[in-house]
């Protein structure tokens, strides 16, 4: 009997946006808090299935980390924050890629070029790709050539910093290209941090335990009631 394969999603996270995003919700957002990477790839493979939709309801995620500055561990600059910060990203699957070229805190750009070489041999159904960045605009119509559609997940925000307005946005370009868009900035005020949510797009910075151990704990906690009942 023939199976069909599942679907086989690519999801690429731009550094460059996700620290300025983290700085905002951390430092000018109510949230006070950063993206949760496990909630957010879970989030992001059910927007992808919801968008797409496949045959097949289960995807196969590839996902992949461009870091905006260069590896700390050949520039001698590894601290405790850049061991946990990697610690959490392949907790949550993702492979990190360290700019090998230009200077720190900037768009790495072997994003297009990896995400051409995967589309051209390996398998992809699809590409999720967070940025706000016009240097990755080129790369939508790129894998539409290649019959590859691209769910694209901008921000937009602003805040008050030294008494001036600063304003992010998604570029136009970028945006137009995308067979999907979604504006993150919306999804992110109906969905405020949770611990016991799955696909949560926050750390809940409120409670210091892990999703998993609160949903144990409250299970126990269930368990222990229905006992103290049936006695």
């Amino acid at each position: 009997m023939h199976r069909k394969r599942p679907f086989h999603i690519a999801f690429y996270v731009d550094g460059f946006t996700l620290k300025k995003v983290n700085n905002f919700y951390r430092n000018y957002h109510p949230f006070h808090t950063t993206l949760d990477f496990l909630g957010f790839k879970n989030w992001a493979r059910d927007q992808a299935l919801r968008l797409f939709n496949p045959p097949k309801k289960y995807a196969l995620m590839d996902c992949h980390y461009y870091h905006p500055d260069r590896d700390p561990k050949v520039c001698g600059s590894l601290n405790d924050g850049i061991f946990n910060f990697e610690r959490e990203l392949r907790y949550a699957g993702f492979q990190i890629h360290y700019s090998t070229r230009g200077h720190d805190n900037s768009p790495n750009m072997s994003l297009i070029e990896d995400a051409l070489t995967f589309a051209t041999y390996r398998h992809v159904d699809a590409v999720i790709l967070f940025t706000t960045q016009g240097q990755y605009s080129p790369l939508p119509d790129r894998l539409n050539e290649m019959g590859i559609p691209t769910l694209l997940l901008g921000w937009n925000f602003c805040f008050e910093k030294n008494n001036r307005w600063v304003h992010w946005k998604t570029d136009g370009l970028l945006r137009d290209h995308s067979a999907y868009y979604i504006a993150m900035e919306n999804v992110a005020n109906r969905n405020p941090p949770s611990i016991l949510s799955d696909v949560s797009l926050f750390k809940d910075n409120r409670i210091p335990i892990r999703k998993n151990e609160s949903k144990l704990l409250a299970l126990e906690q269930l368990f222990s009631h229905n006992l103290s009942r049936v006695s």
